[in-house]
C-alpha cells in the first residue's frame, strides 16, 4: 500500500513586494554596471526572457546579435523560482522583455518596475493565434487564468510566437528586418519538419500518459493525447490518499509503462507511485537546458520529450 505522508510544516515566506525592494536596494551598483555594458554593446540586441523555451524562441529567430538571457537558470523551475539581485541589473540594461504571461512569471513584472529602466514586455500568451488553453484546475491561483506551456506546441510556435518575436524584434532593430524574416521562414520550415517528426515518433504508440505534473496539455492536444491524471497538480501540492488510489487504478487500467517526471522537481513521490505500480520513471523537460546540447535548441528540446513520451505511453488499444 501507499503510505500516508504528513504535511511538513510550511516556513514563512517573505511577501513578494518586499523581496522586490530588497533586490532592488542590493542591487544599485549592479545597475550602474549594467547600463555601461548596455552602452558599451550597442552593437547587440539585449533580450531578457523569463524562461529558457523563450529565450531559446528568440535566438531561433532573432541570430547572432541577440544577446539573450534567461531570468530562470537551468535546472530550475519557474513556478518556484525566486528574483537574485543580479536579474534586476539584466532588465534594466534590456531592450525588451519576453514573458509567458500569468501566474508562471508574473513576478516578472513587478522585477521590471524596480529596475527603473523598464524595457517593453511581449507576453506569448498574448500573441495573436497563441490561442492558450484554460489553467489546468490544480494551477488555477490568482493570476493563473490560462495555462501557460504554450511553447509545448511546435504548431502554436510556427504560426503564432515566432512571428510575433521576429516582428517585435524588427521593430527594435529596423536595419536587420530581412534578415528577422529570412530567420523567420526557416525556423518555420524547420518546425513543419518537426512536428511530421514527432507525429512519426508517437506513432505506434498508446495515447494515454501519467505525468508528475500537467505541463503538458499543448503538446498532448496537438497529438491526440491524453494524461490519466496527475501525480501533482501544482508543484508541491501532493495528492491524497484517495487520489493516490484512483491514480493507481488508472494506470494500471490504461498500461503506461512509466511516468513522466520533470528534472526540474523532485521525482520523491512519483518514484513512491512507480513502484507501487511496478513500473518506471521517464524523463521528460518542458524547460530545457543550454547546458545540455540534446536540450539546447527547442527543436531538439521537442525531439527529446517526443521520445520520451514514446517511452511513457500506454500500450495501444487491442
Amino acid at each position: 500500500m501507499l503510505p500516508v505522508r504528513t504535511s511538513e510544516e510550511p516556513r514563512a515566506v517573505e511577501p513578494p513586494a518586499m523581496r522586490i525592494r530588497a533586490l532592488t536596494r542590493s542591487a544599485a551598483v549592479a545597475l550602474v554596471v549594467s547600463w555601461t555594458a548596455a552602452d558599451a554593446h550597442a552593437a547587440d540586441l539585449a533580450v531578457v526572457a523569463t524562461v529558457q523555451p523563450a529565450a531559446m524562441l528568440v535566438r531561433a529567430v532573432g541570430g547572432e546579435q541577440i544577446a539573450v538571457t534567461s531570468l530562470v537558470p537551468p535546472g530550475a523551475s519557474p513556478h518556484t523560482f525566486e528574483p537574485r539581485p543580479g536579474d534586476v541589473a539584466a532588465l534594466a540594461g534590456a531592450a525588451l522583455l519576453v514573458a509567458v504571461g500569468d501566474g508562471l512569471d508574473a513576478w516578472t513584472l513587478r522585477l521590471r518596475d524596480a529596475a527603473g529602466r523598464s524595457p517593453p514586455v511581449l507576453q506569448l500568451l498574448d500573441v495573436p493565434g497563441a490561442d492558450p488553453l484554460p489553467a489546468a484546475p490544480g494551477e488555477t491561483r490568482g493570476d493563473d487564468r490560462r495555462d501557460p506551456h504554450v511553447w509545448l506546441d511546435p504548431i502554436r510556435v510556427r504560426d503564432a510566437l515566432a512571428p510575433a518575436l521576429a516582428a517585435r524584434l524588427a521593430e527594435l532593430d529596423p536595419g536587420d528586418r530581412a534578415g528577422y524574416g529570412e530567420r523567420l521562414a526557416a525556423f518555420q520550415t524547420r518546425l513543419t519538419a518537426l512536428d511530421d517528426e514527432i507525429r512519426h515518433t508517437l506513432a505506434g504508440h498508446g495515447r494515454a500518459y501519467l505525468p508528475f505534473h500537467d505541463a503538458w496539455r499543448y503538446f498532448a492536444a496537438r497529438y491526440g493525447l491524453h494524461a490519466v491524471g496527475v501525480v501533482e497538480e501544482s508543484p508541491g501540492a501532493e495528492p491524497t490518499p484517495r487520489e493516490l488510489a484512483a491514480l493507481v487504478a488508472a494506470a494500471r487500467h490504461a498500461r503506461v509503462p512509466a511516468i513522466l517526471v520533470e528534472p526540474q522537481l523532485s521525482p520523491r513521490l512519483a518514484r513512491v507511485l512507480a513502484d507501487e505500480l511496478g513500473i518506471g520513471l521517464v524523463v521528460a523537460d518542458p524547460n530545457g537546458d543550454p547546458r545540455d546540447p540534446a536540450r539546447a535548441r527547442y527543436e531538439d528540446l521537442m525531439r527529446w520529450n517526443a521520445r520520451a513520451f514514446a517511452r511513457a505511453l500506454g500500450s495501444p488499444a487491442p
